[in-house]
């Protein structure tokens, strides 16, 4: 429902200024034919989320910068979804921005277009975006590398780098068939001021944090979530996007969401594309969730039991038929097909993290095959992690003495005592199949020399659209410590290694400092940001753009084995491990083709004790 505000908007601001969608007072027969021109609601959604990026994060207005862009979304929604004919658009973008933005043009299609503003001297004083990353919404007192600041000529030595925008750099595109815009992203000093204070927003009867209910709030939304992946999201060279088919689909797919799954629904198509494992979208306000007591992973394209907190009904092997009435292979196959990220990631979080989720509490029947006998359980949802697989203790020794470290489970601490036995051992079994425990020290010990590679980069944007100008490099620099592991060793991989895991895993696979047995990991690395949106939605995904070592993409590739083992049914019901069984192999054959450096090596360290 129209506001007093937004009526005030619509027929009160700016009728005067230069170059803006006034209504034509043109006889019929002069006006041309793209302001009567038809328009649909879904193109009238489109026309306004352009803009409302554009002039929300790029144009460097005082009063932009002040603005609540959030209730403006809404507002916007509102304002724009009815509009019948392209004039009428044209109206209500203008009467919805002009206050933030007295320098935007919009002209129809037949007109003349208008003279391009002179750009701004150095001298008028520079005002502009500076973007590295996208600082997103705090998620922890970890400060992740990502800002953002508005760059003004008396403080200049905010600048977070040193590039800058051209001084004519402007953003002009169609908005919507037969409607032009353009859009300065730099203004001088005096420019960026000549606005009043932004308007305060009001909307009647619509709480922005909590109305999911409303269409106006939901389309928000997405018009939001959109706007900070098309401009800031880091991988956009390396993929295909058809961003504006993204954007019809989300807001068409909005329409009908009542449901809080079928708002992160449509939420998830705006990520799904992006093929980004760290992809994710949240409800704040998500009632108390819990996970059933079995571990569910697709094994030789079934739903399998790989682990379990209650023993006593399920064994490692059951094949799940049913979870809560539902086919278990073609729900988790449907979830897979709603995440973003690699074929593997998506696979194994539907069947380990997602299809076992529900309310905590809740009764869930699981229907299995077990020895050819099916099996009906009702099973109820606790508040606790998913099991893990049967494995040996977090750090254990083997009969022939060989080693075993889980870097899933065993903290630093724990590791660090044990390092001088590592260097020991006839062999080493590194266990990454999870994510670790901040245990990254141990690559120190088998370094060889120091190792200072910018592999984490984060992208810097002054325009709009993914433009990218420069990147921030990081990396770990990491240096070798004393004792050495020069022993044969075996990485265990697989999809669930993510993110932490991967960095660690590039540093194995560049400077081959073991043999790497699984499956592919997850291929998505480097710190997320975090977005809070409209209705209590919140949106994750990579906000940095990570490398192998040599330079070459790692996005959606992971790191690959030198040894590709699955699991099978049969092993997993027989106990076995088939995994870690071929990575005891492989260093077994490795120590014993190498048995006599490694006893000249222990002769050495004794004679140097002795000394």
């Amino acid at each position: 429902m129209p506001t007093r505000l937004a009526a005030g908007l619509l027929f009160g601001l700016c009728l005067g200024c230069a170059h803006h969608a006034a209504p034509s007072s043109e006889p019929p027969h002069l006006r041309v034919p793209a302001r009567d021109q038809a328009t649909t609601p879904e193109e009238n959604l489109v026309a306004f989320a352009r803009l409302y990026g554009y002039v929300r994060f790029f144009h460097p207005t005082d009063a932009s910068d002040e603005a609540d862009w959030r209730r403006l979304a809404i507002l916007g929604v509102q304002q724009v979804r009815d509009a019948r004919t392209t004039d009428e658009l044209a109206q209500r973008l203008d009467a919805l921005f002009r206050p933030l933005a007295p320098s935007l043009q919009l002209w129809f299609d037949g007109e003349a277009t208008p003279a391009e503003p002179s750009p701004p001297t150095r001298r008028d004083g520079l005002v502009y975006w500076q973007y590295q990353g996208f600082p997103g919404s705090r998620m922890s007192l970890y400060n992740a590398p990502y800002s953002k600041v508005r760059v003004q000529p008396e403080q200049t030595w905010r600048r977070h780098f040193s590039e800058t925008p051209p001084a004519d750099a402007r953003v002009q595109m169609e908005l919507s068939p037969g409607l032009q815009m353009r859009l300065p992203v730099v203004l001088s000093a005096d420019e960026a001021q000549r606005t009043d204070r932004s308007p305060r927003v009001a909307l009647e009867g619509i709480d922005p944090d909590h109305d999911h209910e409303s269409l106006a709030v939901r389309q928000a939304a997405v018009i939001e979530v959109w706007n900070v992946l098309r401009h800031f999201y880091p991988y956009q060279q390396e993929l295909e996007l058809d961003w504006t088919s993204m954007l019809r689909t989300a807001l068409v797919d909005a329409e009908d969401d009542m449901e809080i799954a079928d708002i992160r629904d449509t939420l998830r198509g705006l990520l799904e594309p992006l093929e980004d494992g760290h992809g994710y979208v949240g409800y704040q306000r998500q009632g108390r969730e819990g996970t059933l007591p079995v571990r569910i992973e697709m094994i030789e394209d079934q739903a399998v039991v790989t682990g379990t907190r209650d023993p006593d009904r399920f064994e490692v092997g059951d094949v799940i038929q049913q979870i809560g009435g539902a086919p278990a292979r073609g729900m988790i196959l449907q979830i897979a097909s709603r995440l973003s990220g690699t074929p593997q990631w998506r696979s194994f979080r539907a069947a380990a993290w997602e299809a076992p989720r529900a309310g905590f509490g809740e009764v869930v029947q699981l229907r299995f095959e077990r020895d050819g006998v099916e099996h009906t359980v009702d099973a109820e949802a606790e508040r606790e992690l998913t099991p893990q697989s049967p494995r040996p203790p977090a750090l254990h020794t083997f009969d022939d003495g060989v080693q075993y470290v889980d870097l899933t489970r065993a903290d630093w601490s724990e590791i660090e005592a044990v390092v001088p036995d590592l260097a020991e051992a006839p062999g080493v079994i590194f266990d990454l199949r999870g994510y670790p425990e901040d245990n990254d020290q141990i690559l120190d010990h088998l370094l060889n020399e120091p190792e200072d590679t910018l592999w984490m980069h984060v992208p810097r944007y002054v325009e709009p659209d993914g433009q990218v100008v420069g990147w921030h490099d990081l990396g770990w620099h990491r240096r070798p410590a004393a004792p050495h592991i020069e022993t044969p060793v075996t990485f265990l991989i697989s999809a669930e290694a993510i993110s932490y895991a991967e960095s660690m895993l590039s540093y194995v696979e560049a400077h081959d400092l073991g043999t790497l047995v699984g499956t592919p990991t997850a291929g998505a690395n480097g710190d997320i940001v975090r977005f809070d949106t409209l209705g209590g939605f919140y949106v994750i995904y990579s906000g940095m753009r990570v490398t192998r070592h040599d330079g070459s993409s790692f996005h959606r590739g992971g790191v690959l084995p030198d040894i590709e083992v699955h699991r099978t049914i049969a092993g997993l019901r027989a106990g076995r491990d088939e995994v870690l069984e071929e990575g005891l192999r492989v260093v077994r054959k490795a120590a014993e083709d190498d048995g006599t450096r490694v006893a000249r090596r222990r002769r050495r360290a004794r004679s140097s004790q002795r000394g």
